[in-house]
């Protein structure tokens, strides 16, 4: 007899032939899934697609072995989050992430040169910031997809919220007696988004912007930074200050009790939006991991977890007074950006003004019952209230008939607002001297020799680190045909220009008697504006405006 089959005797005989069949079947599917398709290059390693890295990080591929090096920027807000959605998938992406953390307005100013050393990526607190990399670079960034949202917001103390009552307009935060203070808006986004939207509400009338305008000069004077409002959110000195709605929820969480809520403005405000920002090429598949960790289900939850709101601004963590709906205002224009930033530059710089009134007897004419003259002091007053203590100003007059060949009298001297004067102070001797105007009115109007001698008064005592000016105000024209002509004053303005030692000559007029061009000529060759108060009732608002809104350097 030949030999048994035990296997056949078993009733085993088919698991030989079977496990070849099903050997062949496997390895053919392994081959033909890492065979090229006609719409892939030859020689693509398919493991970079997220399919095999998933099958790699599951199964039996290699262990990855050079990892990528990506480089990530981000706020301090946003950091921890993007720490900790990078850490989980470093092993299954072959990639390392180190994220660093920065203001968005300082790696903004680092990115208007491309370097070896920058980030990859860069996931900013507004794609305002951008914009402006992007402008400053000469080079366009590739913006991705927004990660996450939170809403600016006005944290201030709760005793203060009770004071408030509901929502209140911006002008009351601005001008209502809230003592609001802002952080540098060059350095600090949820400052500029307030000061943008706040321009964006009240830049449509007079009224308005004169109150944005005072109220940046004083918020310019403050030298503060976020971190140190909220150091003194729970001390007694605590102010009213905007924020993003996330860090006032990370303040909330690690100081339990604390007295701070937060409020928004009845028109709204602007909102953090953080942007997937492209900056510099990087291994693709490490960085569209990272995106796409970010915005999936688990990046969601690590965003709500932190206080963010989601892309549409749902989500939110539940920040006392805020609602869980909120409207926040459409992102700003880099127009309204850079006007809203060139106005605090311009401000924040301390003033050295000499105001310069036209007392001539056609400033008693009645103007909608007051007289001119009386409407010119009275705005002179208010705006003498509303410099900062810092500032530098004098007060002239002027008609004709001075005494000694002149048309103008001194009537306060270029001095700091806070300086000591007789028994007050500066500002006290100009609002008094100001008072003293209507009494004062007579004469003709002795325009030319006034605007020349007021520009070299204020020129030869120039200080440089101020911004040294002459805001001058008339109802009429040159009526002093013993004086110089338009045309030699203007060669004189010309002849003493000195680009170390600008001294712009700000005009307003007011009143049919005005000659409005020569007013404009004279304020262009200083480099200057001119205003007109066509009516009546605008020449308070007209001139505190020219007064408190100076020329840039």
């Amino acid at each position: 007899m030949g030999r048994h089959d035990d296997s056949r005797r078993s009733g085993l005989w088919w698991v030989a032939p079977t496990a070849l069949v099903v050997l062949l079947v496997v390895l053919g599917g392994i081959a033909w899934a890492n065979w090229p398709r006609a719409d892939e290059p030859a020689g693509r390693d398919r493991a970079d697609g997220p399919a095999a890295t998933t099958a790699a990080a599951t199964a039996t591929a290699a262990p990855c072995e050079e990892p990528a090096e990506v480089r990530v920027t981000t706020t301090p807000d946003l950091a921890p989050v993007l720490e900790e959605v990078a850490a989980r998938i470093q092993e299954e992406a072959c990639a390392t992430y180190a994220v660093t953390a920065a203001p968005a307005a300082e790696t903004a100013a680092q990115l208007t040169v491309a370097t070896a050393t920058g980030p990859h990526v860069w996931v900013p607190d507004s794609p305002v910031w951008a914009e402006r990399a992007a402008a400053a670079r000469g080079e366009a960034l590739e913006v991705g997809p927004v990660l996450a949202t939170s809403p600016v917001v006005i944290a201030l103390p709760r005793a203060m919220t009770e004071e408030l009552g509901s929502a209140q307009p911006w002008q009351t935060f601005l001008t209502g007696g809230v003592d609001l203070l802002m952080a540098d808006p060059e350095e600090s986004t949820a400052s500029l988004l307030a000061l943008v939207s706040a321009g964006e509400v009240l830049g449509g009338t007079p009224e308005g912007e004169q109150a944005l305008g005072r109220a940046t000069i004083v918020l310019s004077r403050q030298e503060t930074t976020e971190d140190e409002l909220f150091d003194r959110a729970d001390s007694p000195d605590a102010v009213a200050f905007p924020a993003s709605e996330q860090r006032l929820f990370r303040h909330l969480a690690a100081n339990p009790g604390a007295p701070l809520v937060a409020v928004v403005p009845a028109e709204g405000t602007g909102a953090f939006a953080f942007p997937f920002v492209r900056v510099a090429a990087a291994p693709e598949p490490a960085v569209a991991a990272l995106e796409e960790a970010l915005t999936g289900s688990a990046g969601r939850a690590a965003f709500a977890a932190a206080g963010f709101r989601d892309t549409d601004g749902g989500g939110s963590p539940g920040v006392p007074g805020i609602p869980e709906d909120t409207e926040p205002r459409p992102d700003p224009s880099a127009a309204a950006v850079e006007t809203a930033l060139a106005s605090w530059r311009t401000v924040a710089v301390d003033m050295r003004m000499l105001a310069v009134i036209d007392i001539s007897g056609s400033m008693l004419d009645d103007a909608g019952g007051r007289s001119r003259i009386e409407l010119a002091a009275g705005a002179a007053q208010v705006a003498m209230q509303q410099f900062p203590p810092t500032s530098q100003v004098g007060l002239w007059a002027f008609s004709t008939d001075h005494g000694e060949g002149r048309d103008w009298t001194e009537l306060v001297p270029v001095a700091r607002i806070d300086s000591p004067a007789g028994d007050g102070t500066h500002r006290d001797a100009l609002l008094a001297a100001a008072q003293s105007l209507p009494a004062r009115a007579e004469g003709d109007t002795g325009l030319y020799d006034t605007v020349l001698a007021a520009y070299r008064a204020v020129q030869d005592s120039y200080e440089p680190g101020f911004v040294n000016s002459v805001v001058l105000l008339t109802d009429g024209k040159n009526e002093d045909g013993e004086g110089i002509s338009f045309d030699r004053l203007l060669a004189e303005l010309q002849a003493a220009g000195d680009p170390d030692r600008p001294v712009p000559v700000i005009t307003v007029g007011m009143g049919p008697g005005t000659d409005e061009t020569e007013l404009r000529v004279i304020a262009a060759q200083t480099g200057g504006r001119s205003y007109l108060a066509e009516n009546p009732e605008d020449i308070g608002t007209v001139f505190v405006d020219a007064l408190l809104n100076r020329p840039r350097r």
